[in-house]
């Protein structure tokens, strides 16, 4: 590959083993790392802050030694991406965002929370949360907006949606449209998350999106 590092980021209400199947499927001397999301580790209580995730992300580059990274990332995982990518654009070559969320609404928000409260109990557990913990971030991720970091955003860009996803679909087009080298990739029939819905497919479209 010609990046010197992948990092992959997970999503809310998931955890770094979500990315398993891409970690399998790693090209032969290729690096990378699937770290938890700051702010969101078990037996770290606090409030999640999208641009201290981003840092923590981009510190990434410090620990391996490396001068950039390509970033994937999925719901949550992928708004961090793209704030790291913005706030340090020198740093990030690569972006691969899955599972986009829309931009704030309402009914998008109230719609995740009823989500949250149907969510069994031993998913949250997987995740070191629990289901107050979980709609606290929730309300924090659901009023998540990244246009404020777009414009700064050079890294090329692959956004991948589920053909079965609608808003994600939307969404993904929608910030496609905003940045300066981004394309968008549908996976018919496939429903989010992506990564783990359509494996063989999604690995197809990063592993030669990233050369």
């Amino acid at each position: 590959m010609s990046v010197p590092l992948l990092v992959f980021l997970h999503g809310l209400g998931q955890n770094p083993p979500f990315w398993q199947e891409q970690v399998t499927a790693l090209p032969t001397g290729t690096r990378a790392v699937a770290p938890w999301l700051e702010g969101l580790r078990p037996g770290r209580p606090g409030d999640f802050d999208l641009e201290k995730a981003a840092d923590a992300t981009l510190a990434q580059l410090n620990r391996f030694g490396v001068d950039q990274v390509a970033l994937a990332g999925t719901g949550l995982g992928a708004s961090v991406a793209v704030v790291a990518a913005g706030r340090s654009p020198d740093a990030v070559s690569h972006l691969v965002l899955s599972d986009l969320q829309p931009r704030p609404s309402r009914m998008a928000g109230l719609a995740q929370r009823l989500a949250v409260r149907a969510m069994p109990a031993g998913q949250l557990a997987d995740a070191g949360l629990d289901r107050a913990r979980m709609l606290r971030l929730v309300k924090a991720a659901s009023g998540i907006d990244l246009r404020p970091w777009l414009g700064a955003v050079t890294a090329r860009t692959l956004l991948i949606a589920g053909g079965s996803d609608a808003a994600g679909t939307a969404a993904g087009r929608e910030l496609a449209s905003d940045l300066s080298d981004a394309r968008v990739e549908v996976i018919p029939g496939a429903t989010a998350p992506v990564p783990t819905r359509a494996t063989e497919q999604y690995n197809r479209l990063l592993y030669d999106f990233l050369g």
